[in-house]
């Protein structure tokens, strides 16, 4: 019995140091999800978010809301022509070789831009259907609509001018109403109105023209 002792404390002794061994020995297993800025890789921003977008961190100020651009001041129309005036004059006193001239003036507006466009009327709008014998009337009055199917371009000028005129050889002498060119249609109120960029201005009448309803018992030529 003396003798097994000592082997039974190599024994208890050989046990110790393989615990030992056992404990500072292999390499842990690793994670299995690893840290990408841990093994030098940048992180991805999470989906739907702009990483340009959002604040630095430690920021509490929101991100700057861009200004909208106002909108454009629109361009209102000319005003209607005023300070009208209508003039007419003749040179020579026979009909087919009479010089005329008529003139139309304005006193505003004179802007830079507005062009004034002068118009002959080529109906009398205003003459009753059924005028009574030897009346006579204006045969444009205000108010009255004015399609471009009764108008014809008589001239043109800038309005910082304010003034045109336009001319012509012979006349008829037994007609009522304006003269006119016989070369164009006829034409019984002469009208004008500004125009710009965003449109035109209402008409103005320069002259009203005339109609008159003769006497069936007169002879007029």
């Amino acid at each position: 019995m003396v003798r097994g002792r000592p082997a039974l404390a190599v024994l208890v002794a050989v046990a110790i140091a393989a615990c030992a061994a056992c404990g500072v020995s292999g390499t842990p297993p690793p994670t299995s999800n690893p840290s990408p800025i841990a093994n030098g890789a940048s992180p991805k921003p999470t989906a739907g978010i702009d990483p340009e977008a959002t604040n630095s961190p430690g920021s509490s100020s929101p991100a700057p809301t861009p200004l909208d651009s106002p909108d454009p001041t629109p361009v209102s129309v000319p005003p209607k022509p005023t300070g009208v005036l209508f003039d007419e004059s003749r040179v020579g006193d026979d009909a087919p070789t009479t010089v005329i001239t008529q003139t139309v003036q304005w006193g505003a507006p004179t802007s830079e831009g507005i062009e004034i466009r002068v118009f002959g009327v080529t109906e009398c709008i205003a003459k009753p259907a059924d005028p009574s014998p030897d009346t006579r009337g204006p045969c444009l009055a205000e108010d009255t609509p004015l399609p471009a199917s009764v108008r014809t371009l008589l001239a043109t000028a800038p309005a910082s001018e304010g003034v045109v005129s336009w001319t012509w050889t012979g006349t008829f002498d037994c007609e009522i109403g304006l003269a006119y060119d016989p070369g164009g249609p006829a034409y019984h109120a002469v009208v004008l109105a500004a125009y710009g960029a965003s449109g035109h201005s209402i008409f103005a009448i320069a002259e009203a023209g005339e109609w008159w309803q003769p006497d069936p018992e007169e002879i007029v030529c």
